[in-house]
């Protein structure tokens, strides 16, 4: 059989001198100096040939000018006037096949115009003439813009960047697609480097500027493309600043915290952390942050000024077991960060940098009342000898909730209310910025400070030594265990 590729426009046509210097002249084109076309090379037609037609039937009208051209496999060519006028131009490519390739050939031309013309800005349609439904427009637009997506117009054009997965790009003149890809395959020389934005922008871009190869194996990379780019990079700090104040504004809105606020709050936050090394220190003073026990939104610079761990509570702690600490904390001053377990990944990449740590309210927290009994001298006489060994520790006896498992290592209070301090045993080593600035906890009801207050009235020395040195191993920045000895030793003989 024979097939028939078949390509209507109803543009403005050609009259003879156009196709006697253009469509039969290889290289030559009208648009090569004109920005406001797609083509420039002189080869759009010349295209044809790819296909392999036996014979490309061309009927064309301009002005009152009517033409058709036969061009045979070997480039020969018919041309004659046509006595009806005629206005646009028909390209009917023939070909001699088997019918099994019709369903193959229709596919691959659907396919070709919705990799390369979907954005076009003329209308186009793709019909099946063989296969029985009507035509299919050819048509497809970015995403609208929405809370992380900025659209900037430009004459001939426009360049909308958008926070979304997958990372995507697209890159187009006259809405013809030039290259399309990743966006670390296309735009990894984006100036500042962009790093890990990359991992989630989405660009289109249309412009003027933009130039491919002959090949259109690639857009070229010269003072257009650079000036495109330049506009990308614009844009995208604009959308950044933009995710600031989104997220700002989820966490500053006043109601429950629902699940659906939640979800939005956390979505935000997944972009931003992605962010954080382009915001660096001007992100730090931004109330992003939702404080669960307050109702508030809070910054990273208020949280590093507590000099605490930073604790995170889920949607549901209100009504779950940790709704007493919640409310504790509530009381105490102590900020709860809203924070399900699956957000862990964006607020530990929040958090970098700044020296805050992590710990979960409900695990490792506790609300304890000061119960020094027979440890009171053991506790006075090695907080004065840490003291003196150049380590300011404040320490604290206390027991929680009774039928509460002992708690051993050290805990840092968080806070003070009525219901007693908030106490959080992380189990990782104090930084010297906290244990400097928050009172520390010891469980009355730990093995070790039971067994040292014991034998502190017969051993005072070997006592005060073991837990002092046991403390010490759990403080960053700590003076010597020689040292803390030697000071332990001096204030037992002071007190002696």
């Amino acid at each position: 059989m024979v097939f028939e590729l078949r390509v209507a426009d109803a543009g403005a046509g050609m009259d003879e001198a156009i196709i006697d210097g253009g469509l039969t002249r290889l290289f030559a084109s009208t648009k090569a100096d004109d920005r406001t076309m797609a083509g420039g090379f002189g080869i759009g037609f010349v295209s044809v040939f790819a296909w392999q037609p036996d014979a490309v039937v061309v009927q064309t009208g301009r002005a009152g000018e009517a033409w058709e051209l036969t061009f045979y496999a070997d480039r020969r060519f018919d041309k004659r006037p046509l006595s009806e006028p005629l206005e646009g131009t028909t390209v009917t490519l023939l070909r001699r096949g088997r019918a099994p390739e019709r369903a193959q050939i229709a596919e691959a031309v659907r396919d070709s115009l919705w990799r390369w013309c979907r954005f076009c800005r003329l209308e186009l349609s793709f019909e099946d003439v063989a296969g029985g439904e009507g035509p299919e427009l050819i048509q497809d637009a970015p995403a609208p813009p929405g809370a992380l997506a900025a659209v900037e117009d430009q004459p001939d054009g426009a360049i909308h960047v958008a926070f979304a997965v997958p990372p995507e790009a697209v890159l187009l003149r006259r809405g013809l697609v030039l290259s399309q890809g990743t966006a670390a395959d296309l735009l990894a020389d984006l100036q500042p480097p962009p790093g890990p934005t990359l991992e989630h922008l989405q660009v289109w871009a249309d412009s003027p500027n933009l130039r491919t190869t002959m090949a259109r194996d690639k857009v070229v990379d010269d003072p257009g493309r650079a000036a495109v780019l330049g506009k990308i990079a614009q844009a995208i700090a604009g959308l950044r600043e933009r995710l600031v104040e989104r997220t700002a504004e989820a966490a500053a809105e006043a109601g429950p915290w629902t699940r659906a606020r939640h979800e939005h709050y956390a979505y935000l936050h997944a972009h931003l952390a992605r962010e954080r090394s382009h915001l660096g220190a001007a992100l730090l003073g931004r109330p992003v942050l939702r404080d669960l026990a307050g109702e508030r939104a809070l910054s990273l610079a208020q949280l590093q000024a507590l000099a605490r761990p930073l604790l995170w509570a889920p949607l549901g702690a209100g009504e779950a077991a940790t709704g007493r600490l919640l409310a504790a904390a509530a009381g105490a001053g102590v900020p709860v960060l809203a924070a399900e377990a699956g957000d862990l990944e964006w607020l530990d990449r929040l958090v970098e940098g700044t020296g805050l740590t992590l710990a979960e309210l409900g695990r490792g927290c506790a609300l304890v009342r000061e119960a020094p009994g027979e440890a009171e001298a053991l506790r006075a006489s090695v907080e004065a000898g840490l003291v003196s060994a150049g380590a300011p520790v404040r320490l604290c006896v206390g027991s929680g909730e009774a039928g509460e498992p002992p708690r051993g290592g050290l805990g840092i209070e968080l806070g003070r209310g009525p219901a007693g301090a908030l106490v959080s045993w992380t189990g990782q080593p104090v930084a010297a910025a906290c244990w400097r600035a928050t009172p520390l906890w010891l469980d009355a009801g730990e093995p070790l400070l039971r067994a040292a207050a014991k034998s502190h009235a017969a051993e005072p020395r070997a006592a005060c030594r073991s837990l002092a040195l046991a403390i010490r191993a759990q403080l960053m920045d700590a003076p010597t265990p020689e040292r803390v000895a030697e000071a332990i030793d001096a204030a037992l003989g002071r007190a002696g």
